[in-house]
This record gives C-alpha cells, sequence and structure tokens, in this order.
C-alpha cells in the first residue's frame, strides 16, 4: 500500500515524540517495503533577511550540522534492514514539507505531533496542523502518550 513514507522531524522537539513517530514508520515501512525519507527544516534560514546575515559557507556549515544532528536522532532507532533517505532543508517547514511530499511522490506522511497549549496554536499554528490541512496523501500524527 506504501512505498514512500516521509516523517518530517524538528531537531528542537522532544526527543520522545520524534523517536515515537520514527518507530512508527519504522513499524510501516517494514509492514509495506516502503522507503523512508526523514526530513529536517530549519525555519527562516532561506529568508533574504537570514541569508544576507550569514554568509553562504556558515549556511552550509549549519546545513551540515543539522543533518548531522538528524542522523544521530534516527541512527540508534532505524533497523540496517530499512531503505532510509535523510535530508536537512531551510524555508517554511509546513511548505516545505509538503514540496518534499511532492518531490519525492510520498504515499504518506507521519509526523509527531508535540505539546503545545491551545494559545500557543491558535497564534502560531501547528505545522502537523498545516500539513494535515494541506496534503494531497494521508498523513499520520502521532501524538504524545497521555500521562
Amino acid at each position: 500500500m506504501f512505498k514512500t513514507i516521509l516523517v518530517p522531524v524538528s531537531l528542537s522537539a522532544e526527543l520522545v515524540q520524534t523517536q515515537r513517530a520514527l518507530h512508527a514508520a519504522i513499524t510501516l515501512s517494514q509492514l509495506h517495503t516502503a522507503r523512508l525519507h526523514i526530513l529536517t527544516v530549519m525555519p527562516g534560514f532561506g529568508s533574504p533577511w537570514v541569508a544576507g546575515y550569514f554568509p553562504k559557507p556558515d549556511m552550509n556549515k549549519i546545513k551540515d550540522e543539522a543533518y548531522q544532528q538528524l542522523r544521530d536522532i534516527v541512527k540508534p532507532v532505524l533497523p540496517d534492514s530499512v531503505d532510509v533517505k535523510l535530508k536537512a532543508l531551510d524555508g517554511t517547514p509546513y511548505k516545505r514539507i509538503l514540496q518534499e511530499s511532492e518531490r519525492i511522490s510520498a504515499d504518506l506522511i507521519v509526523i509527531p505531533s508535540h505539546s503545545h497549549n491551545a494559545m500557543e496554536r491558535t497564534l502560531l499554528g501547528s505545522v502537523a496542523a498545516r500539513v494535515v490541512e494541506r496534503s494531497k496523501v494521508s498523513v499520520l500524527v502521532v501524538r504524545p502518550e497521555l500521562p
């Protein structure tokens, strides 16, 4: 049923919740023999204001560091049998997630939902909510465990 699964993760999010989403995606990947694409998006680095402040070599170094952080998060939970691609991008998180989903022809997006209070969701909106609202493919939102 699924051939390509996209898993967007935030490097600043709760590691436990990120790992829950990764475990769900890995299980689905193994069940369907699907390829995993794991993505992190650094917000704001693509804007002209930020790009003007950081020289290009510094921007590349920041992206390389984000990629390494992503590897460090994924490696301990990823079995060797799972085919995976890692990617670090910059820009508006939900927009880049949707663009990457289309670029790789994802069948499914597995996204962690992080603890946000109602005020934060109202003012800022949630990346997961925006992805669910705008995605052309199915989205599995992995919520935090209830206490």
